[in-house]
């Protein structure tokens, strides 16, 4: 295999989130190697890549970059510099380079002595004859490929052949989504979130019926939300076995770890990240109901992007898929208008 997958802390890179709380909660751009007799195996395949990695003894001014944030004594261990830079395997173009460094606690007097952590801050920003790093600006490309979006690092993948570094990242949210939304215990399932999904409220009026003819008057208003969580899941799981048999790897069913994403499952097609938003109703009708919000996130991906509609789910089951274009074609109904009074409040 030439591929090195590095995986880093789910909160430790990420950008286009608001931090919506009152204090804390700010990434960590970092993620332990080492700590105690813990040690990250995985993590630690980034010593393989030798030919990013380079000889920093003579730039003292690289390392005192380096080092200007720690609150203790340390050693910088390696240094690795990146130009080649993809993001879920679609190449950047950026003149800049990207710098991902080990540092080693060496104070005897702490508890932390002899920790290792690999370090990838926003901030760090050099340049020489030889360097030209620049992590905001890369971070700042990464972002244009994402259209702004919010979005999470989970993992930095390099490719020993193309010497690529890539940028494993998913889009959480519209740009300045609040850090409570997405960290939300990352878990939303339960009923403690089902009765923000507007969408839901919407299609009763639809639905009950036909579910009521499969089902009985055993779903009522007081558990029609938690059935509709039941069937969401039901419709992710079977488009999720669908999309394993036509190729797909790596899916992810985020929508069921995390409530409020623009899509439902992510998963690669060729080394390139698509996504997928999937619907279901217990009517033979092909309908569903889009959020402006993820009528935008598909124009916006739209050549990344499919939507998938399950009918009859209690029944015999039929699946239609639809591009952005074919959307855009079809009848609409608007559900509902926010109206807002920007005149000046007389007290």
């Amino acid at each position: 295999m030439s591929k090195i997958i590095l995986p880093i802390d789910t909160k430790s890179l990420y950008k286009n989130i608001k931090n919506d709380n009152t204090s804390g909660h700010t990434a960590t751009v970092a993620t332990p190697l080492k700590q105690g007799n813990s040690y990250n195996k995985q993590l630690g395949q980034i010593l393989e890549i030798k030919e990013k990695e380079i000889i920093f003894d003579d730039k003292p001014e690289l390392i005192k970059e380096l080092i200007k944030n720690s609150k203790s004594k340390i050693q910088i261990k390696n240094v690795f510099v990146f130009d080649k830079i993809a993001v879920n395997g679609i190449l950047i173009k950026t003149d800049r380079q990207y710098c991902i460094f080990i540092k080693e606690e060496i104070d005897p007097e702490k508890a932390q002595y002899g920790r290792l952590k690999i370090h990838y801050p926003n901030t760090l920003k050099y340049s020489d004859v030889d360097l030209d790093i620049d992590n905001k600006a890369v971070m700042n490309e990464v972002s244009k490929v994402l259209n702004d979006y919010a979005f999470i690092v989970n993992s930095f993948q390099y490719d020993k052949i193309t010497q690529i570094l890539n940028f494993d990242a998913f889009v959480v949210g519209e740009n300045g989504v609040p850090y409570s939304k997405i960290f939300v215990n990352e878990k939303g399932t339960g009923n403690k979130f089902t009765k923000m999904f507007k969408d839901a409220t919407e299609d009763y009026d639809m639905e009950i019926i036909a579910i009521r003819d499969k089902l009985g008057e055993e779903i009522n208003t007081e558990n029609y939300f938690e059935f509709c969580d039941n069937m969401h899941m039901n419709a992710v799981n079977y488009i999720k076995n669908i999309l394993e048999e036509r190729g797909a790897k790596n899916i992810e069913t985020l929508s069921l770890k995390y409530p409020y994403l623009l899509y439902d499952i992510r998963y690669d097609i060729n080394g390139i990240v698509r996504y997928a938003l999937v619907f279901w109703t217990a009517t033979k009708i092909k309908y569903f109901n889009l959020s402006i919000k993820k009528v935008l996130f598909c124009h916006d991906f739209k050549n990344f992007s499919d939507i998938y509609l399950v009918s009859d789910i209690l029944g015999k089951k039929r699946v239609f898929k639809y591009s952005i274009d074919q959307i855009d074609r079809l009848t609409k109904q608007i559900n509902s208008m926010k109206f807002t009074d920007e005149g000046v409040i007389n007290e």
